[in-house]
């Protein structure tokens, strides 16, 4: 895994901001914003999260109300704030660096999120090291998705596959991407970095094609399903309606294994009945978004009510009703962000080269 562009965060910033839909014009009501976002997880799921959220924010920002939406894809989020119809989206570094090659001076990045990272991340550097460990290969290392105690700015896409589907299928000895042609692969959509836009790059790198339909005259090509979320492509796979998906790392532990409520609860079988086939790349993470013109006091109160409300309740009994009704408890089940960085354009100069790399390669249909 390469992460020469890629830097670790050594104190975070704790700043932050969400992405607003609203159907008729932010302009209507002065004192409201707008978030949205993409739906990387489950709509109805994030809409309870949501609910909760609104009135975190208002409590570090009361001279504003909240109201938070989730787009109906990556792009629509992405839009609706060219529109004018949302304030601010959590669009991935990919769309947003889209957004500002195609309508440039329209959408500018306020924050980064942080994650922490994966102790099999510090623990092994290379992609093959990590698959072993992920895998079970390596004696005596077990993989739950243990977090490391650093906070760091990336994240990658990686490919899963059930068991059923780990099988040295060409004969050569080892078990790979090119194992998969034939397949129906998850994927998400066209701006997800980890779901996407990572995955064709990998899959080019090695002679491979992610295509809508197969063509039976190549061997090298697996179908690509866009899937409505991680969820539903973890879903998907369990039920082996399709053999695999593209996702961030790592969705079996941030949205089974570890979270509260999933029949996948502290269950280790989301992991043994699934193997890790390829790791991309670094993927700067994903950012917290305004509409160019929206007004400096609402550009403020978003920063302001998003940097209390990450570390809102942080000292809270993890136990208690009282940590699940905070702004650093629901933050981190909305997408697994633990604090936020200030961004600035130039940050994303490496995402705009990759998205651009992908069009020139003609590699985004």
């Amino acid at each position: 895994m390469k992460q020469n562009l890629i830097k670790k965060v050594a104190s975070v910033a704790t700043l932050a901001i969400a992405g607003s839909v609203a159907l008729t014009s932010c302009g209507s009501e002065d004192n409201v914003i707008n978030i949205q976002f993409v739906p990387s997880r489950d709509a109805g799921q994030l809409a309870t999260l949501a609910s909760k959220l609104e009135p975190v924010l208002e409590k570090y920002a009361p001279e504003f109300k909240f109201k938070i939406t989730t787009g109906t894809s990556y792009a629509a989020t992405t839009e609706a704030m060219l529109s004018d119809q949302v304030d601010v989206g959590f669009l991935t570094a990919s769309g947003y660096a889209e957004a500002t090659l195609k309508n440039p001076g329209k959408i500018e990045v306020a924050l980064t999120s942080v994650r922490k990272g994966y102790q099999v991340q510090v623990d092994y550097k290379t992609e093959a090291e990590q698959i072993k460990a992920m895998n079970g290969e390596i004696e005596g290392y077990k993989y739950l998705g243990q977090q490391s105690t650093e906070d760091v700015n990336y994240y990658t896409s990686m490919l899963v596959v059930s068991n059923k589907y780990y099988v040295d299928n060409n004969g050569d000895g080892k078990i790979d991407v090119h194992d998969l042609a034939g397949l129906t692969i998850g994927r998400q959509g066209p701006t997800s970095g980890a779901g996407y836009l990572r995955p064709l790059k990998y899959l080019n790198d090695n002679g491979m094609e992610m295509v809508d339909t197969l063509d039976s005259s190549k061997n090298n090509q697996i179908r690509g399903l866009q899937m409505n979320g991680y969820d539903a492509a973890l879903t998907a796979m369990l039920q082996e309606q399709i053999a695999g998906f593209w996702m961030f790392t790592d969705v079996r532990y941030a949205n089974a294994y570890n979270k509260a409520g999933s029949e996948w609860y502290h269950n280790e079988e989301i992991f043994t009945n699934s193997k890790v086939v390829a790791i991309t790349d670094g993927i700067y993470n994903d950012t917290i978004s305004f509409r160019s013109n929206l007004s400096d006091a609402k550009k403020q109160a978003v920063k302001t009510a998003f940097q209390k409300a990450v570390t809102d309740g942080i000292d809270l009994d993890k136990n208690s009703d009282q940590y699940k009704e905070s702004g650093s408890y629901l933050l981190y089940e909305v997408y697994s962000h633990t604090g936020y960085t200030i961004a600035k354009d130039a940050d994303f100069n490496g995402e705009r080269e990759f998205y651009q790399y992908c069009v020139d390669k003609n590699l985004i249909k």
